[in-house]
């Protein structure tokens, strides 16, 4: 019976710790994904999907992963061919994972509510349409950030008169999915990717003036800053 020689086992511990280095380094991105899915599903909610199971439990792994991907690296160096493979999953999915955290707690710093809108002394007004839309997603009232309306720096009114088709192409190239258009206004939807969190929005037209509102349907207290980001996006694509 032939044994392996000591130059061979070497290169198989080597490429053993390689893919085990690769399995730490994907760890996060893995629970990550089990969270959306678990939250798409309603397995779980938001709460639980992004607080507990992804702000908790998935960022210490980021770093656990960069430590994996190191270990991987490692390996490589004497795993012999095929080596380079389970270090270069880790170092991708390492560095991706830790980098999409980093960004998300600089957008964590926004302090506008997750209901905004350019103009605070008469905001527009949703529909009966989207406030029964609302209603039976389970969202939170439409007053429920009243207080907070003027806390999305930079965001302004468009200092004109639009037609509907403009405020839909506005919320469209912001991601929106129109919900209708008329006289005087447009609505608009917008889900996301991940997580899924749900906004409504509404663009309205009068004579020398055009107002934006963005509101979250979830009750976070705070959303990054993405309801004030997405009503600047459709502003400046008024014009």
């Amino acid at each position: 019976m032939s044994r392996s020689s000591p130059a061979s086992a070497a290169r198989e511990r080597r490429f053993r710790l390689a893919w085990l280095g690769c399995l730490l380094a994907i760890a996060a991105p893995v629970v990550v994904l089990l969270a959306c899915l678990a939250l798409r599903f309603g397995v779980v909610p938001l709460a639980t999907a992004l607080d507990l199971i992804t702000l908790t439990i998935a960022w210490p792994l980021s770093w656990v992963g960069v430590a994996g991907a190191a270990l991987a690296v490692r390996g490589w160096r004497g795993a012999g061919r095929g080596g380079w493979l389970p270090a270069l999953i880790a170092v991708v999915a390492a560095g991706a994972t830790l980098g999409l955290f980093i960004w998300h707690f600089q957008k964590a710093g926004a302090t506008s509510a997750p209901d905004v809108t350019s103009n605070v002394e008469d905001p527009p007004g949703f529909s009966e349409g989207v406030v029964e839309a609302r209603r039976a997603a389970g969202a939170v009232a439409t007053d429920r950030w009243a207080d907070d309306r003027g806390s999305c720096e930079g965001l302004a009114s468009w200092p004109g008169q639009v037609a509907p088709g403009v405020a839909g192409y506005a919320l469209q190239e912001a991601g929106f999915q129109i919900g209708s258009l008329g006289v005087g206004r447009a609505t608009g939807v917008r889900s996301g990717l991940w997580f899924g969190r749900t906004y409504d929005a509404v663009v309205r037209i009068r004579p020398g003036r055009t107002d934006v509102r963005v509101t979250a349907r979830s009750d976070r207290a705070t959303d990054e800053g993405e309801a004030c980001r997405l009503a600047r996006a459709v502003v400046a694509n008024l014009g």
